[in-house]
């Protein structure tokens, strides 16, 4: 069988060399894999409300989305375990067969109770999906070219938030949605083909058993914490919410005893890779509540319609694909110039959109949004590049794979809390332009503590580990 070290990497470190010989067929094929999973999640958001009319289930509205993450928590924490059973490729095709499934399942869906079903095999699928292209990320690229990767990683995903929706509004206006998840399963199908020939063989690990005790508390605590903003009451919410994270603490423990889901030491402060993997959580916490309330505010402050709140959304893409791309070639010292500046720039941009929110106009708004996307893309795109450097040839595969859920893990806990400090500021008591102002300033202000946090963990890990070459 072909090993790693039988690909050895070609010459040069420039954009182009990405997609030179044998790698640019990876670097495609990877960003193919990543884009139909973040298709797929851009393209629900345009097609429930023709979902919901056809198969009803509108109280369940929320879940098609919350359960979709917990599958691919689920999913990306397991991606190593594939990689180890299956080997490179058919872990790869593994991932794509469970997500091609749960594709064809929802288009299949007579009711709500199977879509959301099958939302979760998608959902696993994307994860795993996920995880396997970031350890060809980790296997095929080294130093400056595995950082240009990543940065094109973030230009697929912000193509997917354009064209995503348009592939579900499409379906949605013509009264077929079926049809939206046709559309990715057709996607998926091909890149499964392409896949099967171009994935370089690996060998397989030793055979481990599937740590389902660890998987099922993992996804029971991103459903705990989701199942949060069902609950309008503040004390119904933290309990969930600390239920959550109390899953989430015994996860982490049995980890350290059994065979591993996550890196060792995953979210120690004393570990460089444990400290990165909090400025992933943190960075993700960071951002998403901007991407969760701004639409509102932007409709009730500002009394945008849904195409112009659309175009802002998608500015924060491109700021953030901008930041990614912009900064790729930076090594070293400047590593560590964009991890901190990158969070310090959305920190200073949270407070913006907190202190004006209301005051001023859609375009300084904007503006605000646009640094925030760009703060975000420095910091991300080095981050998780000095983390697969620091972690060593030993750990530097599981660092890869695990990092999508450790993401996920972040988003899904910045929604929750961000949800339960709105209620709390009058949110839930209405949704006029006074309350949503002062209810979002609050969120934002209070918003601001996370990337400020995130910058301290980036200062801790160059600390602990300095002198890392990316």
């Amino acid at each position: 069988m072909t090993t790693v070290n039988e690909t050895p990497p070609e010459e040069g470190t420039g954009w182009a060399d990405m997609f030179r010989g044998k790698r640019g067929v990876y670097t495609v094929l990877l960003n193919v894999g990543i884009g139909v999973h973040a298709i797929d999640i851009f393209i629900i958001t345009t097609v429930m409300p023709a979902v919901v009319a056809e198969i009803g289930g509108v109280e369940f509205y929320a879940w098609t989305t919350m359960l979709y993450m917990v599958g691919t928590v689920m999913g990306a924490a397991s991606g190593q375990y594939a990689r180890s059973l299956l080997g490179r490729r058919k872990g790869y095709l593994a991932a794509g067969l469970i997500f091609l499934v749960g594709a064809l399942g929802c288009a299949a869906a007579p009711n709500m109770a199977l879509l959301l079903i099958f939302r979760t095999v998608e959902g696993i699928g994307g994860g795993l999906l996920m995880s396997q292209s970031m350890t060809l990320v980790n296997d095929l690229y080294t130093g400056r070219l595995r950082t240009r990767v990543l940065a094109t990683i973030t230009t697929t995903w912000s193509i997917a938030a354009v064209i995503g929706p348009l592939i579900g509004g499409i379906w949605g206006n013509i009264g077929l949605w079926r049809g939206a998840f046709l559309t990715t399963s057709v996607l998926t199908f091909l890149f499964i083909i392409a896949a099967w020939k171009v994935v370089p063989e690996s060998e397989r690990g030793a055979r481990r058993r599937l740590p389902y005790r660890r998987l099922l508390m993992l996804g029971m605590s991103v459903v705990l914490v989701g199942a949060s903003g069902q609950f309008a009451d503040i004390a119904s919410r933290a309990a969930l919410i600390i239920a959550g994270i109390l899953c989430l603490i015994v996860t982490l423990r049995l980890d350290r005893v059994e065979e591993n889901l996550f890196p060792q030491r995953v979210l120690s402060l004393f570990a460089p890779v444990g400290t990165a993997y909090w400025v992933f959580l943190l960075l993700s916490a960071a951002y998403t509540p901007m991407t969760i309330f701004l639409p509102l505010a932007l409709r009730q402050i500002y009394g945008l319609d849904p195409l112009w709140i659309g175009y802002v959304l998608t500015v924060f893409s491109v700021a953030w694909t901008i930041g990614s791309l912009g900064t790729a070639g930076w090594n070293d010292r400047w590593t560590q110039i964009a991890c901190v500046s990158g969070l310090a720039i959305t920190a200073a941009s949270i407070l913006g959109i907190a202190v004006t929110l209301g005051d001023v106009t859609i375009w300084v708004l904007t503006a605000f949004v646009a640094l925030a996307g760009i703060g975000v893309g420095m910091t991300n795109v080095h981050s998780i590049a000095w983390a697969l450097a620091a972690a060593g040839e030993q750990e530097s595969r599981i660092t890869a794979s695990a990092a999508p859920a450790m993401r996920s893990i972040g988003i899904a806990y910045g929604a929750a809390i961000a949800g339960m400090i709105a209620n709390a500021a009058g949110l839930a008591g209405g949704t006029d332009p006074q309350t949503v102002e002062y209810a979002l300033s609050w969120v934002f202000a209070l918003g601001v503590l996370v990337p400020l946090a995130g910058s301290l963990c980036v200062i801790r890990m160059f600390r602990l580990k300095p002198g890392v070459k990316i």
